[in-house]
């Protein structure tokens, strides 16, 4: 595509790279976490691995995976237009298909050359307890093997690090083992939602805060929302990535 007027002189502000879904009625993926970095004083660009017109819990659906070229383009653009070169963290979220977690794999290590500070929060967004893997299950593999050693920080719910590691996780010792096996690939810190469910209190969930040499569990009530309901670990991430910039 040629452009017909010049660029700025100055690349517009940009804070943090957000790379996961967008839906058109909804608010999951980009929908979700852009607000949030936003009321907390962060400029976002939003990077769609999917568009879709909205969640799949609806009689109807349209869209799908932004296609492999396109994404490439997508992310090159943030080469081209200088956004690499000054945002502050880069959040992956939800990806629509295998061929994305490879582009991103290798642009990951390209902007890590560049800027080896640059921090990147990756939520490997397979699944949860209420609707299992919701995923191509090749990605799964692709999260352990290419996406966890590229990231600084990781926030998988309870069913997401049980995949991950491949094992059930019934206690909160066996969350923290898990978790620091994520982390002795790569990550700082993980830190696992919903963890643990079966050994959580009566009407509250936990959350773990890992890193290679401390956990710190931290307990919350459990609002009920029907399970329809999703984006909770979007706004979470985002939450999470504001608090450590």
């Amino acid at each position: 595509m040629t452009a017909n007027a010049a660029p700025p002189a100055t690349p517009a502000r940009v804070d943090v790279i957000s790379i996961q879904s967008q839906v058109v009625y909804g608010c999951v993926g980009n929908n979700a976490a852009l607000p949030v970095l936003r009321e907390a004083g962060y400029r976002a660009v939003a990077v769609p691995t999917v568009v879709l017109s909205n969640t799949p819990h609806y009689p109807s659906l349209y869209g799908g995976a932004v296609p492999a070229e396109w994404f490439e383009g997508l992310l090159q653009g943030l080469w081209d237009r200088g956004v690499v070169a000054q945002a502050r963290a880069i959040v992956c979220g939800y990806l629509g298909n295998p061929a994305q977690a490879d582009l991103l794999a290798r642009w990951l290590p390209r902007v890590r050359q560049a800027r080896p500070g640059l921090p990147v929060f990756i939520d490997p967004v397979l699944g949860d307890s209420n609707d299992g893997l919701y995923v191509d299950a090749g990605l799964v593999e692709q999260y352990r093997k290419l996406l966890v050693p590229l990231a600084d920080g990781m926030t998988p719910n309870h069913f997401e690090l049980e995949t991950l590691a491949g094992r059930p996780l019934a206690t909160l010792d066996e969350v923290i083992a898990a978790a620091r096996g994520l982390i002795a690939q790569g990550p700082r810190w993980v830190v696992a939602t919903s963890a643990a469910p079966r050994a959580s209190a009566q009407g509250a969930l936990q959350l773990v805060v890992v890193t290679r040499d401390d956990a710190v569990v931290v307990s919350h009530p459990e609002i009920a929302i029907p399970p329809s309901v999703h984006g909770t670990g979007d706004v979470f991430m985002a939450a999470m990535a504001a608090g450590v910039l």
